[in-house]
């Protein structure tokens, strides 16, 4: 890298070398980057692709699960959801042990039984924090927290299918009202709890009202199961 001196003012692409503007001052260096011809067809570069290719399916997952969720993601309003989620969706990736490296998918690694300590761990709200706990197998919803002014709060259960779908991933919600204050709250057997929804992934997504019926901003929980 050079600094170019005198009174010229160049910026752009010129003999082969580049100018730019960088603290005040014009700065000449020889192009650099990937040759995309090389990474497309060169043997040494197989890692690469098939990094590249396990990270745009998780990308396309994660925006496929991010539809999935609405309104409450956007409740959240968190710019970096997409980036934190497609990290989360790799590490279930690499858990895929039925497909070899550049084929792995979510919807394998989700059959490992490590994923729902992934799943678990996962902070949706990471303005707010980690309000609630839902237990799927004790039917039982745990307030560890409740917002200042809220006095219910409506509670989606959410059965979203892993598999591919068109434009977003299909889903199932069972909707009830929790009367608050109350550290928990237990949802009664339903025939709506239907065995169909096994393998499904579990969300209890929960908004917060205050006593004139209004949504607290910022206080949305999304707990997965």
């Amino acid at each position: 890298m050079a600094e170019l001196k005198g009174i010229l003012k160049i910026s752009g692409k010129l003999g082969g070398l580049s100018f730019y503007k960088m603290n005040g001052k014009i700065i000449v260096r020889n192009p650099g980057g990937f040759d995309g011809e090389k990474i497309r067809k060169d043997e040494k570069y197989a890692n690469v692709r098939m990094n590249a290719s396990e990270f745009g399916r998780c990308s396309k997952f994660g925006g496929k699960l991010r539809r999935a969720l609405q309104p409450f993601v956007k409740d959240l309003n968190d710019p970096v959801l997409h980036g934190r989620m497609a990290k989360m969706l790799y590490d279930l990736m690499k858990l895929d042990k039925l497909s070899p490296k550049g084929e792995r998918t979510v919807q394998h690694g989700l059959l490992h039984a490590e994923s729902a300590t992934i799943l678990g761990a996962f902070s949706w709200n990471t303005a707010d924090g980690k309000r609630c706990r839902y237990d799927y197998d004790k039917r039982m919803l745990f307030f560890d927290r409740i917002p200042a002014r809220s006095t219910k709060a409506e509670v989606t259960l959410r059965f979203i299918n892993p598999e591919e779908g068109q434009d977003s991933l299909e889903f199932q919600d069972i909707v009830f009202e929790v009367p608050l204050p109350g550290p928990e709250f237990f949802i009664s057997e339903d025939s709506e709890f239907n065995p169909a929804y096994e393998g499904y992934l579990k969300f209890a997504l929960i908004r917060f009202f205050d006593g004139k019926g209004f949504q607290l901003p910022g206080k949305t929980a999304v707990v997965m199961g």
